[in-house]
């Protein structure tokens, strides 16, 4: 059985905040490097993760979460934001997955404006093109995960990875 997903050091939501205030300390200052690093072994390790990813979706962002489960059927699902009730049902990202790049947003881009302290990544999976904007400090774990996930097997390397944003 896969365990319970954790949140990756970008994302944090307002209860974790009130159980323990320094979430929000490390929120203000863009998340914990620590964490992140520790974020990069679990992916490796095969512990699921999620990591709030806003997907670019009829020219407007919509806020959702990026599950990351390697030992799962399908390791890569997003998870569309809904007020006041549960997350809509998962969408997979289909193998294979190419990174088409990395980028900071443009803030002169209306549709971008609200995506501050976040990096954009474009990728395609299978026919379709993706963008998503994901907290700039999970970067590194969510190129790991987009990269790693069709050819991960239990006990693979830890070494991090270097993406250039």
């Amino acid at each position: 059985m896969i365990p319970q997903a954790r949140n990756t050091a970008g994302t944090i939501f307002i209860p974790d905040a009130i159980r323990d205030p320094r979430q929000w300390w490390w929120g203000v200052q863009g998340g914990n490097p620590e964490v992140a690093a520790q974020d990069l072994r679990d992916l490796r390790a095969g512990l699921p993760l999620r990591a709030v990813a806003h997907l670019e979706a009829e020219h407007h962002y919509r806020q959702g979460l990026l599950i990351m489960r390697f030992g799962a059927a399908e390791p890569l699902t997003w998870r569309r934001y809904r007020p006041f009730r549960s997350f809509a049902e998962p969408i997979p990202i289909p193998s294979p997955i190419e990174v088409l790049g990395i980028r900071p947003p443009r803030l002169l881009r209306l549709r971008e404006y609200g995506l501050t302290g976040t990096c954009i990544i474009d990728i395609r999976s299978g026919a379709l093109k993706w963008r998503l904007a994901v907290v700039a400090i999970d970067v590194p774990v969510v190129i790991a995960a987009l990269t790693e996930a069709g050819s991960w097997t239990p006990g693979a390397s830890t070494e991090t990875p270097g993406p250039q944003v």
